[in-house]
């Protein structure tokens, strides 16, 4: 299985000054990869995509992503941005800019993979390494989750999108949530991973069913019942 991103596809002094600009940027390393055949197709579907609901998220992440006929692996590629760029996230521009390639029939592995990815995005202490790293291949590998992200002093994790969190049977009230996205790459579990965390913060028990790329983690019918 080919990785999904090589220090070729991480830019850490991305120039783009619009989405349009940064995606075409970060498609055209896919290109010369070989992971994109046609370009101005794959950038057509980025656009249809991001044409259904704007791809910025709080924290100063851009997650453009599409599935295409143009593209011939799962490939991701990275681009760190100074100024930062409009996504249409509620909190401002984005910095770090994730460009997500799938095949119109990706296979599931290569999904789930995607799919942990838009987890980790959630988890502030990857993002802080990612806005840190000084070397492409470095940062590569951290994508890939073969560098470690730096310790810090200290850390609040966050739990699995799937798991509830726990409140016991005195909890005020319990939270049951389905997730989903018009391509089930990103968003849909960088939601889930969101609902939980939040849920965990306030003392409710938030148990989330993903409809995603990677399959559906379906809710039990115990926990509806509850």
């Amino acid at each position: 299985m080919s990785e999904l991103i090589t220090a070729e596809l991480v830019d850490l002094d991305l120039s783009a000054a619009t989405k349009d600009a940064a995606a075409r940027s970060l498609a055209e390393r896919m290109v010369a990869a070989h992971r994109v055949t046609d370009l101005d197709g794959f950038l057509a579907d980025v656009a249809a995509r991001e044409a259904q609901m704007p791809t910025g998220l709080d924290g100063g992440i851009g997650i453009p992503h599409c599935r295409s006929e143009h593209v011939s692996a799962p490939t991701l590629a990275f681009g760190r941005s100074a100024p930062g760029i409009d996504f249409g996230a509620a909190d401002g521009p984005a910095d770090l800019i994730f460009l997500i390639a799938a095949p119109a029939g990706a296979d599931d592995d290569h999904l789930t993979i995607l799919s942990g990815l838009a987890r980790r995005l959630m988890d502030p202490e990857f993002t802080a390494a990612l806005r840190a790293g000084d070397d492409p291949g470095t940062v590569a590998a951290l994508i890939r989750g073969e560098e470690p992200a730096p310790e810090p002093e200290a850390t609040t994790p966050i739990p699995a999108a799937e798991e509830a969190a726990p409140a016991g049977d005195d909890a005020p009230f319990r939270i049951v949530a389905v997730t989903s996205c018009p391509t089930g790459i990103a968003h849909t579990y960088m939601a889930a991973e969101s609902l939980t965390a939040a849920g965990l913060a306030e003392g409710v028990e938030v148990t989330v069913e993903t409809q995603g790329s990677a399959g559906f983690s379906k809710l039990d019918p115990a926990v509806i019942a509850r």
